[in-house]
């Protein structure tokens, strides 16, 4: 069964990191078989308190990624990996997101 990693970012602290991460992130998700479905700032808000992002606008930061691989062992082992774990540092020390795994239909 497919899994999805999503992601809501809701805040920059460091936009340089954030780049250097964004970088090189999506060798690491290939690797690992994760095709990126969606990565957007602008998003419809139909319930809740999220807030639409603006592209590169550190000021209206939210933003959502839907990452799927093949199964929630490949998004477990890209997730716990040498090369996303000094990624993942980046992220944290540079964003605050909420991240998600579920399994779900491909």
């Amino acid at each position: 069964m497919a899994a999805y990693f999503i992601a809501h970012r809701k805040d920059i602290s460091d936009s340089e990191k954030l780049r250097a991460y964004a970088r090189t992130v999506d060798e690491t998700i290939e690797r690992f078989g994760g095709e990126v479905l969606a990565r957007c700032d602008g998003f419809e808000v139909l319930e809740g308190d999220w807030e639409s992002g603006a592209n590169r606008d550190d000021d209206a930061p939210e933003r959502v990624t839907i990452i799927r691989f093949p199964d929630m062992g490949s998004l477990r082992s890209w997730y716990g990996s040498q090369e996303y774990r000094e990624l993942k540092a980046i992220r944290q020390e540079s964003s605050v997101s909420d991240v998600v795994a579920i399994e779900g239909k491909a």
